[in-house]
């Protein structure tokens, strides 16, 4: 597996690979249209918050973007092709993020997820500090985990003027 930085020709095939993984937790087609835009990547938000790309034998198998926020980090996207899942790529994902967090001088990286994926980051060593109200067609009580993971001590010898790999 390789990390690259992602590039204006990736938008479309993020997008997708973003809808994707949204549809595997089994929401509607109603559902996963509502969050279409808000799944929708672009070469202008590509600008403004650094996204990369986990490649499996030249195939995307994953991306995340990062938000810096003064001494934290958001985790605003992280997505994982569901070919791909459960066999490394999100915590290689997820650990890329944390050393990037890291050379910008974050000590924690928050995390605004998706039910489903709560199990996972906390898997990662994230921990839970609140909920957002989430609730869609069939599911009133549904809410979105909030979580930080933090930055660790093996990063912290990293320069926040390092450049972000």
């Amino acid at each position: 597996m390789q990390i690259r930085r992602a590039v204006a020709k990736d938008v479309d095939a993020l997008s997708a690979l973003a809808m994707s993984a949204k549809a595997h937790w089994g929401y509607s087609p109603a559902q996963l249209e509502r969050w279409r835009g808000l799944l929708q990547q672009s070469v202008d938000a590509m600008r403004t918050r650094p996204v990369f790309v986990a490649e499996i034998e030249g195939k995307m198998a994953g991306f995340y973007a990062l938000l810096a926020r003064g001494q934290a980090c958001e985790l605003d996207d992280l997505w994982v092709a569901p070919g791909c899942m459960r066999k490394g790529v999100g915590r290689a994902l997820v650990a890329h993020a944390k050393r990037n967090a890291a050379t910008l001088g974050a000590a924690s990286l928050h995390i605004d997820t998706d039910p489903n994926a709560e199990h996972f980051y906390l898997a990662c060593g994230a921990r839970r500090v609140g909920a957002v109200a989430a609730p869609i067609e069939g599911q009133p009580d549904r809410v979105r985990p909030q979580l930080v993971l933090t930055v660790t001590q093996a990063f912290a010898g990293v320069s926040s003027a390092a450049r972000m790999v």
